[in-house]
C-alpha cells in the first residue's frame, strides 16, 4: 500500500519565493526539455517547445498587460504509463539521474491557481492516446476523466497551461517579452549550450521569438570555458557578455541540473562591476557568470532555492567533519572570481588605469602618508568603484595602511624569534634587509601623514588670523587658544597628537605636564591655593607625575608659561604687563606653592630655567610698555625678546602673524618634499 499524499499540504510546503514568480514556468518548460530528448525524435525531425504568453485581459490596455499565465508546447514523448505514474508520485524518482527531485508540479500550484494537462503518448503498440485533466489541489489520481482516450492528434507532446497567477507573485513577474526571454536563456543556458538543444519558441502579443537565436546572437557569441576544483570536486564557470538591453547587473549564478538555483550580485565582490561596462568595441554590457559542478548537484535543496554548504561558524558543529566536509559558498566564490577577472581583464584594465591616477591625484595633492601603497596599487584598485570618491579612496587607503602595518609588526616578531635560532647569516641578514625598507617605508608614510596634519594646522591658523572681526564667531585669542592646545584641558586628558605648541616653538612639542587655561588651583595634578592663571603652562619633569618611583626625588627643572592675549586690545594699564603677569606665575611655583598628590613638588634650585611666551597684537600701547621693560625689538619689528634678572626668565613677544609666519618658515621645506607648498 502506498503513502497517500495531501496535495495541498504538499503545496503549502513548497518554497516559491515571491521575487522568483518564473520557478513553476521553469519547471514545465525542463519537463519538456527531458520529455523530448527522452523521445529519440528520428532524423529530421527537430525537437521544439513553444511558451505561449497568457495576458491578462481585464486590465486597461494603456500598458503592456500584466501576465497571468503559460501555455508550454512540447512534442517530447508525452505521458505515457511509466510518467504519468512518476507525475502521481511525489518524490518520484523516475527523473532522479536528470536532476529531478519529483515536487516540480508542486511549484505550479504554489504560485498559479491550477494547471491542465494535454498529453499524448504512444502505448507499447506504438498507438497514440491522450490524456487531459487538471492538476490543482483536490487532484485525484483515481478520476476516470484523466484515462486516456484515442488520440485526435498525429503525433506525440504534451501541453500544460499554468492558469491564474497568484497575486503574490504577479506584481513580481516580467512584463516585457525581451525580460521573459532573458530569464529563460538565464535559467537554461547550459540546456542552450548543448548543440542538440531543441528549438525554443516564445509567443507573446502575435510575435514570435526564438530564443536558440537571441542565445547564438547575444550569449553565446562572447561565451568562455574555465574549470577549476575545490576539495577534489570539479567546476565549470561560463562567462558571458550580455548586452544591456538583455541584462540590468552583473551577476554569478550557481546551477544544478543545468539550471540556476540562485545569484550573487558581482558588484559585492568586484566594485568595478557596480554598473555597465563598455568593451574595446565601446558597447556595453553586463557579465553573467554560470558555476556548474557536480558538487551543486548533489546539494541543491528540494525546492531548488538553495544548496547546502558548509558553514564552519555553525554554532551546532561540536566536532570537526572529516568525510562529508561541506563546501562553503565563499570558497566556491573566491575561485570563480578569479576567472570572472581574467575574462574581464581588458576591460578592468582600463578601469583600473583611471582609478590609480585619480588616487595618485588624491596621494599628490592631499595624501601624501598614502604614497608608499602606490607602488602595490593591485593589491586595493579592485576594492574601489569606477568613480570613487575622497571618501571612498581615504577609506581604502587608510584600511591599506593600516593592514601593511599590521604584517610590518608581525614580520618583526618574527625575525626577532628567529634571530636566535639563525645558521645563515645571509640569508637572515638579507630578510632583515627587506623588512627594513619597508618598514622605513611605513615610518616615512607616517611622518607624511604628520607634516599633512600641519599643512592643515597652519592653513587654519592664517584664515582665522585674516577673516575680519566682524565675521568671526569666537575671539581670535579663543581660536588661536584651541589651535595651539585644546583649552580647559591637560596633558593627562588629551593625547599629544591633539596639541600644536610647535607652532610657537619645535621645543614646546616635548613636555612632561601642560595645563591649558585653568586655574592653578584648579589643576587635577597640582595642589594650590594660588588663584594665578596662565593660559598655557608647561613643566619640563614627567617624573613627577609619575608614580614609578615613588620614593625617589625628582626636582622640577624648567618651567614655560605661554599667553595668549585679544588681537587688537590698545589699553594696557601700568600693572597688565603680560611678560610680569607670566613671571609672577613662575614664581609661584618656584615657591614651593603646589603639591602633587599631597606631596610638596621638589624644585632643583631657585635658579631653575623659566621662559615665558606672549603671543598678542603689537599695538602701539603694549610696545611702549616692552619698550619701559627694556625688551629688545626683533630684526622683523614683529616682536620682542629678553631676559628678566629679578624674576630670573627668559621671555619673547610675538605678533600673532610672527607666529604664524615663523610657523611656516619653519615648515616650508617638508611641504616642500611634499609638494605640499600652497603657492597663491
Amino acid at each position: 500500500m502506498s503513502i497517500r499524499v495531501n496535495i495541498a499540504n504538499q503545496v503549502r510546503q513548497t518554497t516559491v519565493l515571491q521575487w522568483r514568480p518564473l520557478l513553476p514556468l521553469f519547471e514545465a518548460v525542463m519537463n519538456s526539455f527531458q520529455a523530448i530528448k527522452e523521445a529519440n525524435l528520428s532524423s529530421g525531425i527537430s525537437g521544439r517547445i513553444t511558451i505561449e504568453v497568457v495576458r491578462s485581459a481585464s486590465e486597461l490596455a494603456l500598458d503592456v498587460q500584466s501576465i497571468e499565465g503559460f501555455r508550454i508546447i512540447d512534442n517530447g514523448v508525452g505521458l505515457d504509463d511509466d510518467n504519468y505514474d512518476s507525475f502521481n508520485t511525489a518524490f518520484s524518482p523516475h527523473k532522479l539521474n536528470r536532476g529531478g527531485k519529483g515536487l516540480g508540479r508542486f511549484t505550479w500550484l504554489k504560485a498559479f491557481a491550477f494547471a491542465r494537462v494535454t498529453s499524448t503518448f504512444k502505448d507499447e503498440e506504438g498507438v497514440l492516446h491522450t490524456r487531459s485533466f487538471v492538476f490543482d489541489e483536490s487532484y485525484d489520481v483515481d478520476d476516470m476523466r484523466s484515462l486516456p482516450k484515442p488520440a485526435e492528434q498525429a503525433a506525440a507532446g504534451t501541453t500544460v497551461e499554468l492558469i491564474d497567477l497568484k497575486s503574490d507573485y504577479r506584481g513580481q513577474c516580467p512584463r516585457t517579452v525581451e525580460v521573459l526571454i532573458q530569464k529563460l536563456i538565464e535559467h537554461f543556458i547550459l540546456v542552450l549550450l548543448d548543440k542538440n538543444c531543441p528549438e525554443v519558441w516564445v509567443v507573446d502579443l502575435g510575435l514570435k521569438h526564438k530564443l536558440n537565436d537571441v542565445f547564438e546572437r547575444d550569449y553565446k557569441a562572447t561565451a568562455s570555458t574555465h574549470s577549476f576544483e575545490i576539495e577534489s570536486f570539479p567546476f565549470t564557470l561560463y562567462g558571458f557578455r550580455l548586452p544591456t538591453s538583455r541584462a540590468t547587473k552583473h551577476k554569478l549564478v550557481y546551477a544544478a541540473d543545468q539550471r540556476s538555483v540562485l545569484s550573487d550580485r558581482l558588484a559585492d565582490h568586484l566594485p568595478n562591476l557596480a554598473a555597465r561596462i563598455e568593451g574595446s568595441d565601446g558597447k556595453p554590457f553586463f557579465y553573467l557568470g554560470i558555476i556548474q559542478g557536480p558538487y551543486l548537484t548533489e546539494h541543491v535543496n528540494t525546492n531548488r532555492t538553495d544548496f547546502e554548504f558548509g558553514n564552519p561558524d555553525d554554532a551546532e558543529l561540536e566536532l570537526p567533519l572529516s568525510e562529508h566536509m561541506l563546501i562553503a559558498k565563499s570558497e566556491i566564490r573566491t575561485a570563480a572570481l578569479a576567472f570572472v577577472q581574467e575574462d574581464l581583464k581588458d576591460v578592468l584594465d582600463v578601469i583600473n588605469a583611471a582609478k590609480l591616477e585619480k588616487i595618485r591625484r588624491y596621494v599628490r595633492e592631499e595624501a601624501p602618508q598614502y604614497r608608499i601603497l602606490l607602488r602595490q596599487a593591485d593589491k586595493f584598485l579592485g576594492k574601489l568603484s569606477p568613480n570613487p570618491t575622497r571618501a571612498d579612496m581615504e577609506a581604502v587607503l587608510h584600511r591599506e595602511l593600516f593592514i601593511r602595518e599590521t604584517e610590518l609588526k608581525r614580520d618583526s616578531s618574527r625575525i626577532i624569534r628567529e634571530a636566535g635560532k639563525v645558521t645563515d647569516y645571509d640569508t637572515y641578514h638579507k630578510q632583515f634587509t627587506e623588512f627594513l625598507e619597508r618598514y622605513n617605508e611605513l615610518g616615512a608614510s607616517a611622518l607624511a601623514q604628520y607634516v599633512q596634519h600641519r599643512r592643515i594646522i597652519i592653513d587654519f591658523l592664517e584664515r582665522a588670523i585674516r577673516l575680519p572681526d566682524d565675521e568671526r564667531k569666537f575671539p581670535l585669542e579663543k581660536v588661536v587658544h584651541q589651535l595651539v592646545y585644546p583649552m580647559q584641558q591637560t596633558s593627562e586628558e588629551i593625547p599629544p597628537s591633539e596639541q600644536n605648541l610647535w607652532l610657537i616653538d619645535e621645543r614646546l612639542t616635548f613636555h612632561s605636564f601642560i595645563s591649558s587655561d585653568k586655574r592653578n588651583n584648579a589643576m587635577s595634578v597640582l595642589e594650590s591655593n594660588d588663584k594665578q592663571r596662565g593660559d598655557i603652562v608647561i613643566f619640563d619633569e614627567k617624573i613627577i607625575f609619575s608614580d614609578e618611583r615613588p620614593n625617589d626625588e625628582h626636582p622640577l627643572s624648567s618651567i614655560i608659561v605661554i599667553e595668549f592675549k585679544q588681537p587688537g586690545r590698545t589699553k594696557y594699564s601700568a600693572d597688565e604687563n603680560p611678560v610680569l603677569q607670566a613671571a609672577k606665575v613662575i614664581n609661584a611655583i618656584r615657591d614651593g606653592k603646589y603639591r602633587h598628590k599631597g606631596r610638596a613638588i621638589p624644585i632643583a634650585n631657585a635658579e631653575i630655567p623659566a621662559q615665558i611666551f606672549v603671543i598678542a597684537d603689537l599695538t602701539p600701547r603694549l610696545r611702549q610698555i616692552l619698550k619701559d621693560f627694556s625688551a629688545t625689538q626683533t630684526p622683523d619689528n614683529q616682536g620682542y625678546y629678553g631676559y628678566h634678572p629679578n624674576y630670573r626668565v627668559y621671555y619673547e613677544v610675538m605678533d600673532y602673524a610672527k607666529m604664524l609666519g615663523d610657523a611656516k618658515k619653519r615648515n616650508r621645506i617638508f611641504f616642500d618634499k611634499l609638494n605640499l607648498v600652497d603657492n597663491r
